[in-house]
């Protein structure tokens, strides 16, 4: 999807990624536990699209950085195409070797 990975100078797997709002609705073969997941989520489905429209008028995008699986840092930036330059930023940054910083 939208997560770029590197692997550093001393072979410590890093990924970039935006954050995404994850609502993904599943069956658990119980008709009622079923509902219920339904009824909770529901209004985190409908509220989706204008989540997302909010996202693309300026509200910032997460951008979180790993390394081997441990979070070491997260921040905000504002338009889709600005968080792509900041994680290729940060991607290039880490490849060269040179230690991470948020901005």
């Amino acid at each position: 999807m939208s997560q770029l990975t590197v692997t550093d100078p001393d072979g410590s797997s890093w990924s970039v990624r935006r954050w995404w709002w994850k609502t993904i609705p599943w069956e658990t073969g119980f008709a009622t536990l079923d509902a219920l997941i339904f009824l909770i989520v529901l209004p985190f489905m409908l509220a989706w699209p204008f989540w997302l429209l909010a996202k693309w008028c300026g509200v910032p995008w997460t951008i979180i950085t790993t390394r081997d699986g441990e979070e070491i840092g997260r921040e905000q930036v504002k338009g889709w195409a600005r968080s792509r330059a900041r994680m290729e930023e940060i991607i290039q940054t880490l490849r060269d070797g040179m230690p991470y910083s948020v901005s």
